[in-house]
C-alpha cells in the first residue's frame, strides 16, 4: 500500500496523452501494485479499487487544479529569468507539500485495507520489501553504480523541463552528484526501518491503523533521521546547483521549452480536473 501514494507523483509527471490515460487507469494501476506486494484476495481487490476511483477522483477535481495553478504561477518568474536558490527552494516545498497532501487522499482507504490483512500477507509484503531492497543494494553498490542510477533520474526529470541536454550539461550534472552522491545506503537502511516499524505496528489493529494514517498524512515520519538529514542536504545542494550553474547554461530554446511545459502540464491537469 506504501506505493499507492506515489500515483500523484506519476500523475503530475507524464504528458498529456499519457497523463490522461494514467489518470484513467490510476485505480487499475494501484490495484495490481497492492496485490504485487500483499497478495490480495479478490474481495479485497473488489473493495480496494472501488475506494480508490473515490480517492482519485477527489484528488482530481481538487488537487489537480491547485497543481496547474502553482505552475501557471511559477511561468512568468522563469520567464523573467528569475531562478535563484530561494525560488527554487519555494518550489522544491510546494511540490513536497503537494505530495503529502496527495498521499493524504489514500490514508483512509489504505487504513481500511491495512486492517483487513492476514499475518500471510504481511510476510509476503516482507518478502517483496526486503527483495526491492537488496536489489537497490546490488544496483548501487559502488560509487560508480550509484552515481549511474542517480544520473539517469535526474537527467530524464530535467530533461522532461527543458528538452534534451547537451554535453556540458550532462558532464556538469555528473560533476555535481560526484561531489554530491545521492544518499542510497542510508534511504535502503531506512527502508528497513521504516518495514521494521509496519510490521510491528501490524500486531496491533489500533497501531496499525496508527501507523498507517500517520505514514499517508507524512511520509517521512517513518524515516531514519539520518537519512533525512542526508536527503534534505543533497536536495539543498541541487537547489543551488540548478540555480547558480545550471540555469545559467541553459539555451533559450531550453528556457523557451520550460515556460511552454509550464503551461501545458497545467493545462493537462486542468483538463483531466473537469473530466466528470
Amino acid at each position: 500500500m506504501k506505493k499507492i501514494f506515489l500515483l500523484i507523483t506519476v500523475l503530475m509527471s507524464l504528458g498529456c496523452s499519457r497523463l490522461d490515460m494514467v489518470a484513467r487507469w490510476a485505480d487499475v494501476t494501484a490495484v495490481s501494485r497492492a496485490d504485487k506486494y500483499f497478495d490480495l484476495t479478490s474481495q479485497q481487490e473488489k473493495e480496494l479499487k472501488q475506494d480508490l476511483q473515490k480517492d482519485i477522483t477527489q484528488l482530481r477535481k481538487e488537487l489537480m487544479p491547485e497543481v496547474a495553478q502553482s505552475l501557471r504561477e511559477l511561468e512568468p518568474e522563469i520567464k523573467k529569468g528569475h531562478m535563484n536558490p530561494a525560488l527554487l527552494a519555494k518550489n522544491f516545498m510546494l511540490v513536497q507539500d503537494y505530495f503529502k497532501k496527495g498521499a493524504g487522499y489514500f490514508k483512509n482507504t489504505a487504513a481500511k485495507i491495512a486492517i483487513q490483512l492476514k499475518k500471510n500477507q504481511f510476510d509476503h509484503f516482507a518478502v517483496k520489501v526486503r527483495a526491492d531492497i537488496e536489489e537497490s543494494k546490488q544496483d548501487n553498490d559502488t560509487a560508480e553504480k550509484a552515481q549511474r542510477t542517480a544520473y539517469k533520474r535526474y537527467r530524464r526529470s530535467v530533461e522532461f523541463w527543458i528538452g534534451g541536454i547537451s554535453a556540458k550539461q550532462q558532464d556538469e550534472l555528473e560533476d555535481f552528484l560526484k561531489a554530491h552522491p545521492y544518499p542510497w545506503a542510508l534511504q535502503n537502511k531506512s527502508r528497513e526501518h521504516s518495514l521494521k516499524l509496519f510490521l510491528n505496528s501490524s500486531q496491533n489493529p489500533e497501531a496499525l491503523k496508527k501507523f498507517v494514517l500517520d505514514y499517508y498524512t507524512d511520509y517521512e515520519s517513518s524515516r531514519l533521521p539520518e537519512f533525512t538529514e542526508a536527503l534534505n542536504s543533497h536536495k539543498y545542494a541541487f537547489q543551488i546547483f540548478l540555480a547558480e550553474k545550471f540555469w545559467k547554461g541553459l539555451s533559450p530554446e531550453q528556457k523557451e521549452n520550460l515556460q511552454e511545459n509550464l503551461i501545458a502540464r497545467a493545462e493537462d491537469l486542468e483538463k483531466i480536473a473537469q473530466r466528470p
